[in-house]
């Protein structure tokens, strides 16, 4: 029996693998840690593109226990989403992930290599959240875009959850989808990564 497959290990592989073409593609951000809600919740590897699509790790030693309050989180959110997941997971993950998300097993090979198997491929979901959407940005992101637009200079001044009413009220669901898409891939100040020379 190998060591143990830890998050560490499984997101190497994701990275270098299962997302190695994304990570590689000029109009593609990954982030580690996309914060949801205000950082109620995160994704542990989100891959923006021309849709959000959102990936939960599970690795030997974690629990389930979050996976509900997760699936509940990215729906909200992303386009898509992956479970990867330690092969002794799978058979109460399954039956914890909706059937739009796709499902990946992952098991350490005897030369220690982390080999993925896909049982489920990830669908479409059609129940994202305007309002949680927008909460992806920053206020001075909205801000911004809220001036492009001429918004009365008063409603900028005004608290957070204002102006994320003001700006889901001014575009339907698949505009502002893409519009905060257009606004992540464009930030330039990331956690996960150091700010560009």
């Amino acid at each position: 029996m190998g060591a143990r497959l830890k998050d560490a290990d499984l997101r190497a592989a994701a990275l270098g693998r299962l997302l190695a073409h994304a990570a590689s593609a000029p109009d593609t951000l990954v982030v580690n840690e996309l914060g949801l809600a205000h950082g109620a919740s995160r994704v542990d590897i989100a891959v923006i593109n021309g849709h959000i699509r959102g990936v939960e790790i599970k690795a030997e030693a974690d629990s389930l226990e979050r996976l509900p309050r997760q699936v509940e989180a990215y729906g909200r959110v992303v386009d898509r989403a992956t479970l990867i997941a330690d092969e002794r997971h799978l058979p109460a993950a399954l039956s914890l992930v909706p059937d739009w998300w796709g499902v990946i097993s992952a098991r350490r090979a005897a030369n220690g290599a982390v080999v993925f198997r896909r049982l489920r491929v990830e669908r479409a979901n059609r129940a994202t959240d305007p309002m949680t959407v927008a909460r992806l940005l920053w206020r001075n992101e909205v801000c911004a875009i809220l001036q492009r637009q001429d918004c009365d200079p008063r409603l900028l001044r005004a608290p957070r959850a204002a102006l994320y009413a003001e700006l889901v009220s001014r575009y339907p669901k698949t505009k502002l989808a893409d519009l905060v898409r257009a606004t992540l891939k464009a930030r330039g100040n990331w956690r996960d990564r150091p700010r560009p020379a």
